[in-house]
């Protein structure tokens, strides 16, 4: 089961969203064993990274809830 918190990313700009993300994504695939990653898009500046089964083992999914 994924055991990391989900990271909240609240972008100010496109550079600092991009930076964000790649953070997020690199801590979270640091920490993924048998799961991949999920990107939410819950507004234009705000996103939350997570640990999910249902994405598959090395693979990050987007879901955009706009």
């Amino acid at each position: 089961m994924p055991t990391a918190p989900p990271l909240i990313i609240e972008a100010q700009d496109r550079a600092s969203r991009d930076d964000q993300l790649e953070q997020a994504t690199e801590l979270l695939r640091a920490r993924a064993r048998d799961c991949g990653i999920l990107i939410t898009r819950h507004s234009f500046r705000t996103f939350t990274a997570r640990l999910s089964r249902d994405v598959e083992f090395g693979f990050i999914q987007e879901l955009d809830l706009l």
